[in-house]
């Protein structure tokens, strides 16, 4: 079967930027309100959920992601497999994380400044329903089975976890898809940023533009 180089793939999401981004706009969407609603369910108050972006970027722009004023993230890593396979980074500024486990842990805001295990597990936690969220939606609209594996979880500069998770990667994964979002806690009046990065590896980037008749 005639398969298409990984710079050929590359072209098409220029292409989909036009064609295809509105929809991804939607399944993001979709996958947000899942989000939002499980986290609501987890901490048993009510979570709404920004309009996402979504975004095509390479791999050595992602750290343009966060402020150079405040570059420390926690970075949450899970692969996923089924009928595509890659890797998702769930990217929360750290301030923003320690708040996040002081919400679910019902703590006053501004207790949490460091993450020992109930903080880490609180956050993996979180980064399994976020991402099975956005796969789930993701894996509807494309018609494929997606599943995440376990979480691990780094506390470091953006750039330095993009450097030390994707050492492997070639020119051959140099893309990947970007949804950007918030989640506004009502009753604490925060609103907390994020940023779900997908890699599919380069046979899954091919297998997912053909389900979009990309090729």
């Amino acid at each position: 079967m005639f398969q298409t180089s990984y710079r050929e793939d590359v072209m098409r999401l220029n292409d989909l930027k036009d064609i295809h981004l509105d929809a991804l706009k939607e399944v993001a969407n979709i996958g947000s309100g899942h989000a939002a609603t499980a986290l609501s369910q987890l901490i048993g108050k009510t979570v709404y959920v920004q309009v996402p972006e979504v975004k095509i970027l390479k791999i050595e722009d992602i750290p343009g992601l966060i402020p150079e004023d405040n570059p420390i993230v926690v970075g949450i890593l899970t692969n996923f497999f089924g009928d595509a396979t890659g890797k998702n980074l769930l990217i929360i500024p750290k301030n923003e994380a320690e708040l996040l486990v002081d919400i679910l842990l019902s703590r006053t805001p501004g207790t949490t400044k460091i993450f020992q295990e109930m903080e880490i597990s609180s956050l993996k936690e979180v980064a399994n329903i976020v991402t099975s969220s956005y796969l789930g939606a993701m894996g509807e609209f494309l018609g494929f089975l997606l599943i995440p594996s376990v979480p691990s979880l780094t506390v470091d500069e953006l750039t330095s976890i993009i450097t030390t998770v994707y050492v492997e990667f070639t020119e051959e994964k140099e893309y990947a898809f970007c949804v950007e979002t918030a989640f506004y806690f009502a009753e604490e009046d925060k609103k907390l940023h994020g940023y779900l990065i997908m890699i599919p590896d380069p046979e899954a980037l091919e297998n997912m533009l053909k389900a979009m008749n990309l090729l």
